[in-house]
Order: structure tokens, then C-alpha cells, then sequence
């Protein structure tokens, strides 16, 4: 197992049961120690309790804090739903310095930032990251660590919540805190304007540090907090993915907890770009989490830790030359133990916004579809991959010298070939893709390749006979809506595996449709079945429950600014007219939904719990509802819901599963996953556990 559990608490940091460091409470009266491995501070004091009026602390700090490179730790909790609040205010307070300060500052939307400001020497920084803060748990007010190092010889300014970096920035014309014309006076939870506090802050101080020195990364992110999470998957693990989208949960019947994800190396941005398909697993309950392994992937573009652009339009670029896995879903064959795994497949620069709509990428032969390629130099597909992986010429009917592997790797009289690899790196705000001398073997999904696909996008499968420890190679399913039809798109989280039956189920989405893909023998044939849905472009992702036997209802997205739904009463063979839940309310793009059927009773009957934002302006408002089974008529009292932050706080894709103990896991995009604000944040797929008591209120 990669992660350990961290157990942290105002005086000492603990890593598995031992102690590293403890730091004593002498430089000010009744303070509590901050965790750290670092220098003893200029000034330490807290708690404070802070109702708007801040706290002036200028005869502790002011006189001691000095350097031009300098630190700031300060460890909190907000209850105001106030749009901006300080935690820090160092300023120049006399009349006619308004703009003279510097601040630490929260939003209620989550969002961290830092301003320093001299309006004489014409400063005027705010450097911010949104969605990197807890508002509140089960109820309660979140705790944060928030740490800002100010560094005149890197000339940067980096901020770090809970133990993980949300920004740095670099500046050319470089003002320490010490640097603000005429400073006299530091405030706690607001800022001295002209005598005035402003950005007033509700809530509570629990410590703060002043340092005169720059922390290095280990320093800063050894400050921790008792934040809820964890992070299963994260910047800079074994997938070396910067940016992580589209979660799955799935709890096998060994009691392991299996997860995907989305491994993105192209920023935030969906297909075109480079995605690969990661998983990791628990034996714990969620405790702790396997170092994650790359279950579906291409080599045509390195695996690169790249910091994408988040400002102008640089952060609209996207890798253009990629092949791609995206939106993963996850199920286990109660058969054979076999986990079944579907994904959507883009060849090389494709997404779902340039796919080819007309073409499924096979053609027919005599009854069957096999996949057509197209040679180099050609127009037209006249070549399609055989029985045994033989390339066929179809002009003549013939084979080739040419021939695929189970990988769709190309071998030329039985010897592989290969291509150059592709590396990405920013010059400025321009994206260069480019050869980095590393050979890798040929595929027909990568641009370079002497016989390729067709742009179109398709659905790939597959298993692991090993409770997700190791994948087998992907391979496409056929043409389910014909040869002239581009494929469904895949409805990521979980298929459904139904309960006294071999049937698993996979949601997909096509224009005016729910596509069903049905397998009865743990993914080696397949069906569909179609479903009509009144509206024709939205991004119909869906998510089931099997609420009896043979009995199944689909939730899904939709344009209407509702979830809806549709059932089953043959086991996914024909479906019922679409209906709409009023619970909550979502926008009119949508977001994907999940749901699961607990195991256990509530309130005496059988039950179901539906995760969803509930806002109409965003993805935000994150809930878990749980629904009370009627069986005489197969209707659900959605009876309890459970608030996993505030209102304005992100909360987008997620995944939830019934832990071996009756917790709820869920792994969630603690963002806002459409706005244009909000590309590309690192470390937003988090992890939480839940107590089913916690939903019941």
C-alpha cells in the first residue's frame, strides 16, 4: 500500500504512531503548537474567536517580522457564508493607504488567495486558487491549514492548503510583505483600511505563525490540518498525472473496493488530449489505498507531470496529436469473480466534439464486423484487421504482411515496428508537441502509424481476473448502431450486475437515445437495448439501481434542468417513459448523477442513495440523497439528504459504493468541473467516508 494514514493533531505530527516532531507552547501564553519540522516562529499565538472586528496584533508581530522572505501558517475554521473574509492583514491603516496591504483571504466558495498591494509603487497582485478549501463536515465547521511562503530570491509567492500546493506564481517586479510602504498594523481575521476593518472574518483562529523565512515544499506541506479527506489519486503518484477527472467506485464481493479514474496529462480538458484509464484498490474499508496502476493507456505521448495554464487563452490548449481512454465504468461478473471494465477510445486527436458521427470505424464482410484501417498515403479504408489480427487488403481479398497484436500494436512480417514518441512542453503560452527520441512500438490508434483507425470515437473493454491488481488488454466493441454510426458514448461509474441473473448492464448515450450494452458472459458477447429520451443533445449520462429482481431504474442527466429517470420491469430488455425527479435542481447542461442500492434497512425498508449537486448555477451544492423503497408500486420517498459542503462549494462528477461496514465511500470532483474559472486545479478528486447515520437527518 502506497498512502498511510496520517494522524495529526495540534501539537505533534504523527506517521504510523511515530512521533516526528513536537513543538512546545512557550512563545505565547495558552497558544496551541502548530504541527511542523521547521524554525520556531517569530510569533505564535491562538485560538481566537473573530466576529468581523479582527484582532489587532501589531505590538507581537510588526517589530519581529522583518525579512524579505518570509512565512505565514495559520490553521482555521469559518461558519460565515460572507463572499470574502481575511485571515491576515498587514497594512499601512493611516488615511489616504487604502491600498497599501497585504492579505490572506477566503471566499464562500472555497476559493484561497493572497493580495499585496501598494498602490505608490503602482503593486497590484491577487494570486488565487478556487475550490481548495472545506467549508464544513457532517455539520460542522471545516478546519483548514493555509500556508504562504513569500520568497524574494525566487521571486514567487506560493500558497498551500491542507499539505497540498494550490499555487505559485513568479513575478518580475518582486514586493516582500516587508516591502508595503509605511505598514503599522497586522490584523487577524480582517484588514486596518484607513482605520477601518474590512473583509471581516466569523469564525475561528486556532493558531497562526509568523516566520522569517521561505518554507521549502517539504516544510509547507508537513503543516497539516484535520481535514476530511484523502486523496486516492494524486499529483505526482506512479500514474505521473497532474489533473484527474471522471471518478468510479465499485465494492467486489471480496469486500476489496476497487476506484477509476480519468489520469489526465493535458490539464482538466476532456478528449482530444492525452488520458489514460487509472485504478487503485482497498482492503480496508478505505483506509488506505494501493499505489495506482494504469489500467488503460497509450504510449504514443509520454507520461509528463505538466503544469497546464490556467490564465488567458493559453489555458484553452489542448494536446492535438493524442490518443486517448476516457470515462471509465466498473462491474463484477458475480459469475466469475471477473471485473469488467468499459471505456470510451480515441484515436489520435479525437474527442467526442470531432468524432466522425457517420462512421463506426468497422465494415461488414460476409456477416461480420471487423475494423477497417487505412494505409499511409491512401484515401479511402481498403484494409480491415482479420481473424488472428491479419491485415487484409479487401481490394484483393488478400492478406497482408501486415498484422495486429492484442494491444493493436503493427508487426510487418511478424516484427514489430514503432514510432517516435511525442512530448509536451509550454513556450510561453504556446503548446509545442514534439519527438523526444523514445521508440515505441506502432499503433493504429497513433497518428504516426502506417495503417490507422478511422476518427471516430468507439468503446473498449477490459477485465481483471485479480480484483483489479492487473488489466488485460482493451479490446473494441462491435458496431452496435451499425457500420454508419459513430458509437454510443459510455455513462461513467458503475455498470449493473443483476442480482440473480449472469446479466451485467452498461448506460451509454447517443443522440435521442440510452443505449443499454448487456453481456451475459462477463463481457466476452454483447446486445443492446435502446431506449428513447426527449431530447436529443444532452450528454445523457447515466447511472442504475436494480430496485427487485429483473426490476431496474436508470438515473440519469439531462438539458431540463432535472435528473431523470426511466425502469425496467424486464431486466434492461425494454424500458418505460422518462419521468423526472423535483428533489433537486440542476443546470441546464447537467452534470452525471450516482447511485447505488444500500444493502441494509432504513427505517424498516429497503433503500437507495442518489449523489447529485443540487444548484442550478454551477456544479455546486453537493448532496447525498437517500430514497426509501415502496415495493407495492416501485416509487421512492426521497425521505433524508445529506449537505457534503456548503452551498457554493464545487461538487461535480462523483462515485459512491457501500463499504464492506456499511460506510458510504464517495470520491467526488470537489470543483466546478464547467467552469472556465476552475480548469485545470490539481488535487480536487477527493475521497470521504460517511456513516449512514450521517445521511439520516
Amino acid at each position: 500500500m502506497k498512502h498511510k494514514k496520517i494522524y495529526s493533531s495540534l501539537g505533534l505530527l504523527l506517521v504510523a504512531g511515530t512521533v516526528l516532531v513536537t513543538v512546545p507552547t512557550t512563545i505565547v501564553a495558552n497558544a496551541p503548537s502548530i504541527t511542523q519540522v521547521v524554525d520556531t516562529p517569530v510569533y505564535q499565538t491562538g485560538p481566537i474567536d473573530l466576529n468581523k472586528q479582527g484582532s489587532d496584533i501589531t505590538s507581537s508581530v510588526l517589530e519581529n517580522f522583518k525579512s524579505d522572505t518570509q512565512s505565514i501558517a495559520v490553521r482555521f475554521s469559518s461558519n460565515n457564508a460572507n463572499a470574502l473574509q481575511a485571515l491576515v492583514g498587514i497594512s499601512n491603516a493611516s488615511r489616504g493607504f487604502r491600498n497599501h496591504y497585504f492579505s490572506i483571504f477566503i471566499r464562500d466558495t472555497g476559493e484561497v488567495g493572497v493580495e499585496i498591494r501598494d498602490a505608490k509603487k503602482g503593486i497590484n497582485y491577487l494570486f488565487a486558487r478556487p475550490a481548495s478549501l472545506w467549508g464544513q463536515h457532517k455539520g460542522q465547521d471545516a478546519e483548514n491549514m493555509v500556508v504562504f511562503v513569500s520568497n524574494a530570491t525566487e521571486k514567487t509567492y506560493t500558497m498551500y492548503v491542507n499539505g497540498t500546493k494550490v499555487f505559485t506564481e513568479t513575478v518580475e517586479n518582486f514586493l516582500p510583505i516587508t516591502g508595503i510602504g509605511g505598514q503599522n498594523t497586522v490584523t487577524l481575521g480582517g484588514v486596518n483600511r484607513e482605520g477601518k476593518i474590512d473583509y471581516g472574518m466569523t469564525g475561528r483562529i486556532e493558531s497562526v505563525s509568523f516566520y522569517n523565512k521561505a518554507f521549502s515544499p517539504s516544510e509547507a506541506q508537513s503543516f497539516t490540518a484535520s481535514a476530511p479527506h484523502q486523496l486516492i489519486f494524486q499529483s505526482g503518484d506512479s500514474t505521473q498525472a497532474n489533473y484527474f477527472r471522471i471518478p468510479a467506485l465499485y465494492t467486489l464481493d471480496s469486500g476489496r473496493v476497487l476506484a477509476s479514474i480519468d489520469a489526465r496529462y493535458g490539464g482538466t480538458h476532456d478528449s482530444r488530449s492525452k488520458i489514460n484509464i487509472a485504478t487503485s484498490f482497498s482492503d480496508n474499508n478505505g483506509e488506505s489505498w494501493s499505489e495506482p496502476n494504469l489500467a488503460m493507456k497509450f504510449n504514443d505521448y509520454a507520461e509528463q507531470l505538466v503544469e497546464w495554464p490556467r490564465k488567458n487563452q493559453a489555458k484553452n490548449s489542448q494536446i492535438n496529436g493524442s490518443a486517448s481512454f476516457i470515462d471509465s465504468a466498473l462491474v463484477q461478473d458475480k459469475q466469475t469473480g471477473k471485473v469488467v471494465m468499459l471505456a470510451d477510445v480515441m484515436p489520435a486527436g479525437i474527442g467526442n466534439n470531432n468524432a466522425v458521427k457517420t462512421d463506426s470505424g468497422f465494415k461488414e464482410i460476409d456477416g461480420h464486423y471487423f475494423v477497417k484501417l487505412k494505409k499511409e498515403g491512401d484515401t479511402h479504408y481498403q484494409y480491415s484487421i482479420r481473424e488472428d489480427g491479419q491485415v487484409y487488403d479487401d481490394t484483393r481479398g488478400q492478406p497482408t504482411p501486415y498484422s495486429v497484436n492484442s494491444k493493436y500494436e503493427l508487426f510487418e512480417n511478424g516484427q514489430p515496428l514503432t514510432v517516435e514518441q511525442y512530448s509536451v512542453a509550454f513556450n510561453g503560452e504556446s503548446l509545442n508537441e514534439f519527438h523526444n527520441g523514445t521508440l515505441v512500438p506502432m499503433n493504429i490508434f497513433y497518428k504516426d502509424s502506417l495503417f490507422k483507425v478511422a476518427p471516430t470515437n468507439y468503446i473498449g473493454v477490459a477485465t481483471s481476473d485479480d480484483g483489479g491488481e492487473s488489466w488485460s488488454d482493451f479490446k473494441l466493441l462491435p458496431p452496435f448502431l451499425g457500420v454508419d454510426h459513430n458509437a454510443t458514448y459510455l455513462s461513467p461509474g458503475q455498470g449493473l450486475a443483476l442480482k440473480n441473473s449472469k446479466r451485467l448492464v452498461f448506460a451509454t448515450y447517443t443522440r435521442g437515445e440510452l443505449t443499454y450494452l448487456i453481456t451475459e458472459d462477463a463481457g466476452q458477447t454483447w446486445k443492446k437495448a435502446s431506449a428513447p429520451v426527449p431530447f436529443t443533445n444532452a450528454t445523457a449520462e447515466a447511472q442504475m439501481v436494480e430496485l427487485r429482481d429483473g426490476v431496474i431504474r436508470t438515473f440519469f442527466r439531462t438539458t431540463t434542468g432535472k435528473i431523470a429517470y426511466m425502469t425496467s420491469y424486464d431486466a434492461g430488455d425494454t424500458w418505460s417513459d422518462v419521468s423526472y425527479l423535483d428533489i433537486v435542481k440542476q443546470t441546464n447542461y447537467g452534470t452525471q448523477v450516482s447511485v447505488i442500492k444500500y444493502s441494509q434497512l432504513i427505517d424498516g425498508k429497503e433503500a437507495v442513495l442518489l449523489s447529485t449537486p443540487n444548484s442550478r448555477t454551477g456544479r455546486k451544492g453537493g448532496q447525498i440523497w437517500v430514497g426509501l423503497m415502496n415495493p407495492a408500486d416501485d416509487t421512492i420517498d426521497w425521505k433524508y439528504h445529506y449537505d457534503v459542503d456548503l452551498p457554493e462549494y464545487g461538487y461535480a462528477y462523483s462515485a459512491i459504493t457501500e463499504l464492506p461496514n456499511h460506510h458510504i465511500g464517495v470520491l467526488f470532483e470537489k470543483y466546478d468541473s464547467w467552469s472556465r474559472n476552475e480548469l485545470h486545479l490539481t488535487n480536487v478528486v477527493q475521497y470521504i467516508d460517511l456513516e449512514i447515520n450521517d445521511l439520516l437527518k
